[in-house]
């Protein structure tokens, strides 16, 4: 089950880079599908898989969507866009709104900012009821209707200090209490994708080598098993490199060994990396895996899928290019959204015709058959 009770319900957000329209990601348009029952969770898509074309935007959906990592957690930040707002839009401001289920309770979290950093509002209500709306430009009329902050100084020094941060951090908080799992939930988000380099944001205020972590988890021969699952028969090793004075997984062949990274081509190094982050899925609240399937096999990146499909503990957002995942054994027509003029639309809303488990997706999808 989700850690804490915590799911993400709908996310919005508005001129921020590509996105110059209100983008609206609903995850709780499902529809009353037999099959594929493990995708959702608590009435809500718990795995989604997003396809767009080249330039549609699916990377900025995980930059925004990942954006209140920036202020309100300390763990590394992932890259910002060159442009954060909208170069083609007169509005100053980009604007970003979280709908959450937490548990029984509704909990939304919008705010505002000109840059990665600077916030210019900052509202939570919950259950309808808004408990925090802080203007961090004009405090004249600020809103804190907690009452373990009714000691506190909130005229914040600066803008680019959350109020929903400074509050949970100078207060006591259950942890029950929405400030609590708010923080919580964005601290153990998972952000990474695997193009030039390995790249990842949230989770980790540090990096951690990708040996170093199997070594921790004496997890090399469930390495191998992955490997031998995606029919890459290796017989690994972790020695110590004196050269490099660090731990290195080496290949043993019959005529020696060789560090296991001089000789993996580009799919098996984006293997090795899902294999090290999926070692924390199960501590994990959100993973957004942006073009997961650039380097794999089709048969691999069905793999990859199934994978993170049976995980139960996280929400999961992919995206891809690869239409052949558009199937209903790694899918179903609510959890496939297709990303294309500023607008996120699920399957099932892109047809007025029934779609049953036996029907092609991609070739529907391929035929025109999806409006959107």
């Amino acid at each position: 089950m989700q850690q804490g009770g915590v799911m993400l319900k709908t996310f919005e957000v508005e001129n921020f880079s590509g996105f110059k329209k209100r983008l609206v990601f609903d995850l709780s348009k499902i529809r009353e599908y037999q099959f594929q029952s493990d995708l959702i969770q608590k009435g809500l898509v718990n795995k989604a898989i997003v396809v767009g074309k080249n330039g549609s935007g699916k990377s900025n959906l995980g930059l925004a969507l990942f954006d209140l990592t920036t202020h309100l957690t300390d763990k590394i930040k992932i890259r910002s866009p060159f442009w954060y707002c909208n170069l083609d839009s007169n509005a100053k401001v980009a604007e970003f709104k979280y709908t959450f289920l937490f548990g029984k309770e509704e909990v939304i979290y919008e705010y505002a900012k000109t840059t990665p950093i600077n916030l210019v509002y900052e509202r939570l209500f919950v259950n309808g009821e808004n408990m925090i709306d802080y203007n961090h430009r004009n405090k004249k009329n600020n809103v804190i209707q907690l009452p373990e902050a009714n000691n506190l100084n909130i005229d914040l020094p600066s803008d680019d200090l959350s109020i929903i941060k400074y509050i949970y951090r100078n207060t006591r908080q259950t942890e029950d209490s929405a400030l609590s799992k708010l923080i919580k939930f964005t601290d153990n988000m998972l952000w990474f994708r695997c193009l030039k380099n390995n790249e990842f944001g949230g989770y980790r205020e540090t990096a951690q080598r990708l040996v170093d972590m199997i070594y921790q988890k004496n997890a090399l021969k469930q390495f191998e098993e992955f490997l031998s699952d995606n029919n890459l028969n290796y017989k690994l090793s972790i020695e110590f490199n004196p050269s490099l004075n660090q731990r290195d997984i080496m290949a043993n062949f019959k005529k020696g060994s060789v560090p296991f990274s001089s000789i993996f081509s580009t799919g098996t190094g984006a293997l090795w990396l899902y294999f090290h982050w999926s070692l924390e899925f199960d501590s994990i609240s959100f993973l957004f895996l942006d073009e997961f399937d650039a380097f794999y096999h089709f048969e691999t990146a069905e793999y990859i899928l199934k994978d993170i499909n049976k995980r139960s503990s996280f929400q999961a957002v992919v995206t891809t290019h690869n239409t052949s995942l558009l199937s209903n054994d790694t899918t179903r027509p609510d959890c496939a959204y297709i990303l294309c003029d500023n607008k996120l639309t699920c399957l099932s809303d892109c047809t007025d015709k029934e779609i049953r488990e036996a029907h092609n997706l991609e070739k529907m999808y391929r035929n025109g058959a999806f409006e959107y």
